[in-house]
């Protein structure tokens, strides 16, 4: 994946119905789509400056298998 940063906004639901929501670098991409579809990105998402109330201003790494949706926001 490249070294560009390109910041986007989402909300991703995981399988156990938890939904984070923060900050994801698309890098090259232009959308959330192309990048989750991706088959040369990472199988881990960091998603950073997290908004949850227990990890506020975290950083949450989230296996792309576990992803039920994604969208920007």
């Amino acid at each position: 994946m490249s070294d560009m940063l390109n910041k986007t906004k989402v909300a991703v639901c995981l399988a156990d119905g938890t939904t984070v929501k923060g900050l994801l670098n698309i890098g090259k991409y232009q959308r959330l789509s192309d990048f989750l579809n991706s088959k040369d990105a990472d199988p881990f998402l960091i998603v950073y400056e997290v908004s949850q109330p227990e990890t506020a201003d975290k950083v949450i790494i989230i296996n792309r298998n576990q992803i039920v949706w994604a969208m920007p926001e």
